[in-house]
């Protein structure tokens, strides 16, 4: 939440932030289905209800936040998209930091990789090179795809 104040302050806009289910006071299970209806409605209900046009609407994400970030972006029509620290996919990440066996019991949702690709939006990456989580790569990669 202090990334969201900075940028409010610092840029002079309102920031709607959604709540992952599961977390904090949003209860359920953390459904990768269900973040992505949640991201729709959230999205819809700025334009549609608070009648916000869609080039004033930025989304970020970051981390695993870059997924659902990325899959709204493919789907709706936002001015543009933020990502901080993305990934190509969680398969990829497990894949570099435990090996290749136990990429397979993990569900690979919110593949970047395989959305990028729709995205029509100006789309920036923010990404540290010594990252030690999600290797810098990832950015490079999905910037190499957006259109």
């Amino acid at each position: 939440m202090e990334l969201l104040a900075f940028v409010k302050d610092m840029l002079k806009v309102h920031v709607l932030a959604m709540e992952y289910p599961g977390y904090g006071v949003y209860e359920g299970d953390s459904d990768a289905d269900q973040i992505a209806l949640d991201a729709q409605n959230v999205y819809d209900y700025l334009t549609i209800v608070q009648k916000l046009p869609h080039d004033s609407i930025i989304l970020f994400g970051r981390s695993i936040g870059s997924g659902p970030a990325s899959l709204l972006a493919s789907l709706r029509s936002p001015c543009a998209l933020l990502l901080m620290s993305p990934f190509m996919s969680i398969r990829d990440i497990v894949r570099e930091k435990a090996g290749n066996m136990l990429q397979y019991i993990i569900n690979d949702r919110f593949r970047n990789i395989d959305v990028m690709q729709s995205v029509r939006c100006p789309t920036f990456f923010v990404h540290g090179q010594r990252d030690q989580l999600i290797s810098y790569e990832h950015s490079q990669r999905l910037q190499a795809l957006v259109q």
